[in-house]
């Protein structure tokens, strides 16, 4: 493990708090990912903020819309140069496409990153929105057209790791999120695995909130996820 790995995803309509779970677990984590409860309270001035403390941003509001809007919000994401921002790959190829084409064009290095099937899905959930396959092969459907119209990587739960890692040969960079730590409780997440498990799968970056932002003592909860990897 040559970098930390770990991005912890600071789901807070707090500025203030979000700023003090940052100061805690700086040391132990690679990492801070900024989802929609963030963002819709906090904004673009709240990124500003968070952005001041040069630690790797994520930017995760898995845009789908048509590609001119999609095209337009990606543009305004990258002006905070996250290392990574997410598109969600059933938006389809045209949508995709566009977006690899105005990273190139602004010769950005951030990571466009595919979100699969959400980690609060299971198979049954899958079903009731119209779609019969099983989630693993729903995963590789999508992945393979993210790889086909020049992602970065894609966004999968710990349980798809090793099949789309050996399929694409590391040619697609793996974000798992759903990570608990050894004791940690599931919660709304169906597909989880622990931290050092996806790590041993393949996935190059991992995401964790609650485990580490709702425990007692953020910074401990932070330093024994890292110990958990070493």
């Amino acid at each position: 493990m040559n970098k930390n790995p770990i991005y912890c995803a600071v789901d807070t309509s707090d500025l203030e708090n979000a700023k003090s779970i940052i100061e805690k677990v700086a040391p132990y984590i690679g990492g801070i990912k900024l989802g929609l409860e963030f963002f819709t309270s906090c904004g673009l001035s709240g990124i500003e903020q968070i952005k001041k403390y040069d630690i790797p941003l994520f930017i995760d509001l898995k845009l789908y819309d048509i590609p001119a809007t999609v095209e337009k919000s990606l543009k305004n994401i990258m002006n905070f140069e996250p290392l990574y921002t997410t598109l969600h790959i059933s938006g389809g190829a045209e949508m995709l496409e566009n977006c690899v084409r105005i990273k190139n064009e602004l010769n950005s290095k951030t990571n466009l990153i595919g979100v699969t099937m959400l980690t609060s899905f299971d198979n049954q959930g899958l079903h009731k929105i119209g779609i019969d396959r099983a989630i693993k092969e729903e995963v590789k459907i999508l992945s393979e057209l993210a790889f086909e119209c020049g992602m970065d990587g894609i966004v999968c739960s710990p349980k798809e790791i090793e099949n789309i890692k050996s399929s694409f040969q590391g040619n697609l960079k793996i974000i798992t999120p759903g990570i608990r730590g050894q004791s940690d409780k599931s919660n709304d997440q169906k597909r989880t695995l622990s931290a050092k498990d996806a790590i041993e799968k393949g996935a190059d970056v991992i995401v964790v909130g609650r485990p580490i932002t709702h425990s007692e003592d953020p910074s401990t909860a932070a330093q024994n996820l890292y110990n958990e990897l070493m």
